[in-house]
């Protein structure tokens, strides 16, 4: 690293600091495994009883980008929407597939559509102040009782990504339980309440993320690639068939565990719960623009609800991504509006999260078409088709979990992880969204490591608790989580179009 801060000082003129050298090293590095795979002698294909899987040279060449992808997402040497675009340059300038092909499958995918309707709702509740009014006026149920603060974080938390982004989740949630833990004289690192308490925080709202398609835009990835790779259609509601009772189960379960590993040294706040109860008395009654906010609310949840059954009251489908781009142009609507103009909205929006997912969903489709997605999930994944089905979605999600620790975006885990459970669910003659959908419901929980997810880096800032802390705790939750969902497949994935029996 010396050596190449030397050179580029050499070159620039100037000193270059370190984290500039630092990045340009695994620029560089990223541009060498490219290059490296891509001119690797193909490798034997694998055999299918007489069908022949071979690995061609446009799979190289997308798993070559793919690792370059990778490696910039890991190191975060150039940034996350940057590295995603960067796959439709390189892909067209290898001639993989056109710019347009490239741009289509990619900028052009209505899963981009959603997740700016399902963020603009999000700000909606959260700038309307409903978000927050539901949020203390369920913390002024929960009495004094240490144990019960901490649920009853973690139940809102919950409830609320349901249809919030996390990491508004979060940022709301925070506030309100450092008042709490200032008022009773929790100092940081030294208080086991105030650890429970902001873990329960990040819990509570990534396990919220994992019950609806709006809760997380790997969830809407997921779904996005069942249906363009394996043209099946999958609805809003069979998501939360089996994603809201393995939510609702992890709650009890991650209080549980947080109870034992850090039990809470006050059984009782010292101080009243008043000031919360002031606050949301000093609310008064529901606001025009919460109202407004909630009519749309219900209007979206009630037509992705539906589905398919609406259709025919309406006179036109009403596919989810139609529903949030519906429920966005609403929240401007006269009688509706709840943004005053475009630039209230836009600020809420996170741009750069669609741009990274338009990169991601543009590889991973070349992933599946080229063949490379097939033949690595045959090579690496094979084994898993001889398994019991209970065992398969077992070690779905666990590969999944252990993608999760390295990678710090859910959207860039299922933008890898995706085309290749498709591929292998495919190849063994199962339903794939028997697989691809707990994997996109696993590569929202982000509970080992700090850095896998922003939410988990706002309850950290609090500085109650450490980063050690956070990975021990989120071991034993990582292992809750994983059985809860697949409890969740085996029992509801018959009411969700994913019998894992048949």
């Amino acid at each position: 690293m010396s050596r190449l801060n030397n050179c580029l000082t050499a070159i620039c003129g100037d000193r270059v600091p370190l984290e500039t050298a630092r990045k340009t090293f695994f620029f560089l590095l990223g541009i060498g495994i490219m290059l490296l795979v891509i001119s690797l002698p193909t490798p034997p294909p694998f055999y299918k009883g007489e069908e022949v899987i071979p690995l061609t040279q446009n799979a190289k060449i997308v798993m070559g980008v793919l690792c370059f992808a990778v490696i910039m997402w890991m190191t975060e040497a150039i940034p996350f929407p940057a590295t995603s675009l960067s796959l439709i340059v390189l892909l067209h300038i290898m001639n993989v597939d056109s710019f347009g092909n490239l741009v289509k499958a990619g900028l052009g995918n209505q899963s981009i559509l959603f997740l700016m309707g399902a963020m603009g709702l999000s700000a909606a509740m959260t700038e309307s102040g409903l978000a927050r009014r539901f949020m203390l006026w369920m913390l002024t149920r929960v009495g004094r009782r240490t144990d019960r603060i901490v649920l009853a974080f973690m139940l809102v938390g919950t409830l609320v990504s349901m249809w919030v982004t996390d990491m508004a989740v979060a940022a709301m949630l925070l506030p309100l339980g450092m008042s709490i833990l200032q008022g009773s004289g929790c100092k940081p690192l030294e208080s086991n309440f105030g650890r429970a308490l902001m873990i329960g925080i990040v819990w509570g709202s990534l396990i919220g993320g994992t019950a609806t398609p709006a809760g997380c835009g790997a969830n809407v990835l997921a779904m996005q690639y069942v249906r363009d790779i394996a043209k099946l259609d999958v609805s809003f509601a069979e998501w939360m068939a089996v994603g809201v009772p393995g939510a609702l189960l992890m709650v009890p379960l991650g209080w549980f565990c947080l109870m034992k590993i850090f039990p809470p040294e006050l059984k009782e706040i010292p101080m009243s719960l008043d000031s919360i109860r002031d606050e949301l008395r000093a609310l008064g009654g529901l606001k025009a623009k919460e109202i407004r906010t909630l009519v749309v609310f219900v209007v979206m949840v009630a037509l992705w609800l539906g589905g398919s059954h609406v259709a025919p009251i309406l006179g036109f489908k009403a596919p989810e991504a139609f529903v949030a781009l519906l429920g966005f142009v609403l929240l401007f609507m006269p009688g509706l509006r709840v943004f005053e103009d475009w630039k209230d909205a836009s600020r809420s929006i996170d741009w750069g999260g669609l741009i990274l997912i338009a990169g991601g969903i543009s590889a991973g489709m070349l992933l599946a078409s080229t063949g490379a997605a097939r033949w690595i999930a045959w090579g690496a994944l094979s084994e898993v088709g001889s398994l019991h089905p209970v065992l398969r979605v077992l070690a779905v999600i666990t590969l999944v979990e252990l993608l999760k620790i390295f990678f710090s975006s859910n959207s860039v885990t299922g933008a890898v992880i995706m085309p290749l459970i498709i591929a292998l669910a495919m190849d063994i003659g199962m339903n794939p969204w028997v697989l691809a959908g707990p994997a996109g419901i696993a590569s929202s929980m982000a509970f080992i490591m700090v850095t896998s997810s922003p939410t988990n880096v706002i309850p950290y800032s609090s500085g109650y608790f450490t980063i050690a802390e956070f990975a021990k705790s989120g071991v034993v939750m990582t292992i809750i989580a994983i059985c809860c969902v697949t409890l969740s497949v085996s029992i509801f994935g018959s009411f969700a179009g994913m019998d894992i029996w048949h």
